[in-house]
């Protein structure tokens, strides 16, 4: 009897022991893979004072700490201080791939950020990144050579992961990836792209739910679209641009963007 009362006892010490060894590494574990609480306002402060310099060294070393490395907003930080640098010609020497940089962790940051918690914070600076990117595209396609439609699919895919929720960056990449002969990824876009291009046709509102990037993108997208398979099959040339007919044909009270008669001088070629 009081060898089976001590078997019991030493079996209920080793459980015990046992459960607290199971919570302090689940404790461990939650800090480690967890998103911390911090806002960065140290961050923020040296951003706003366009400090960029430091705000670029200290956001990159929250990145590579175990307790921030998860956390979505340092590596936007990343990408803000180094997008600024890249627009001023001072850092050019010290930091001559800051935009590259910049480009690389604002894709870093949505990947971290996939429920798109800190739009607030994100949404302005990664719309204007994209207005930065087109017009990049639109150099790219003007020349129009191999070289060019290669370096167009490469940007266009990062804006795509950029901004998950552009359809019109999508739409372009499978454009692109039809022109480069990838015709694997240009299917699996169009695919996705599909069903939203129905909804745009029927609801003119479409746009206001969009930023300015999303709708140029988009209205890029269609014409690019539109123009490659004008000659090499018209009925599906024709239906893409009226895919977008409420959103561009006219002027939209919801546009962002100015209005552009190209697409309606594309739209009436198939009268």
């Amino acid at each position: 009897m009081k060898i089976d009362i001590i078997n019991y006892m030493f079996n209920k010490s080793n459980l015990l022991l046992l459960s607290i060894l199971y919570f302090i590494f689940n404790l461990f574990t939650i800090n480690v893979i967890s998103q911390t609480d911090n806002t960065y306002e140290d961050l923020l402060v040296l951003y706003v004072n366009e400090d960029f310099k430091n705000c670029y060294n200290k956001s990159l070393k929250y990145t590579v700490k175990d307790k921030t490395k998860k956390d979505p907003l340092p590596y936007l930080f990343v990408s803000k201080a180094c997008y600024e640098m890249s627009q001023d010609h001072k850092y050019t020497e010290e930091f001559p791939k800051a935009r590259k940089t910049a480009l690389s962790y604002a894709v870093k940051y949505r990947k971290k950020d996939k429920e798109y918690q800190f739009k607030e914070d994100s949404e302005e600076f990664i719309n204007n990144f994209k207005l930065n990117i087109i017009e990049e595209l639109e150099n790219y396609l003007e020349e129009g050579t191999d070289k060019t439609y290669t370096k167009a699919v490469g940007l266009t895919k990062k804006a795509c992961n950029i901004d998950p929720d552009d359809y019109g960056a999508k739409l372009l990449y499978s454009v692109l990836c039809t022109i480069t002969k990838n015709k694997t990824y240009a299917k699996e876009f169009l695919k996705i792209c599909i069903p939203k291009l129905e909804e745009y046709e029927k609801n003119k509102f479409s746009l206001k739910y969009m930023t300015e990037s999303q709708q140029l993108f988009l209205r890029n997208a269609i014409m690019e679209y539109t123009k490659y398979y004008k000659e090499k099959d018209p009925a599906k040339s024709k239906k893409m641009i009226e895919y977008g007919k409420l959103l561009f044909y006219e002027e939209n009270e919801f546009s962002k963007i100015d209005y552009n008669m190209d697409y309606k001088f594309l739209f009436d070629d198939f009268k």
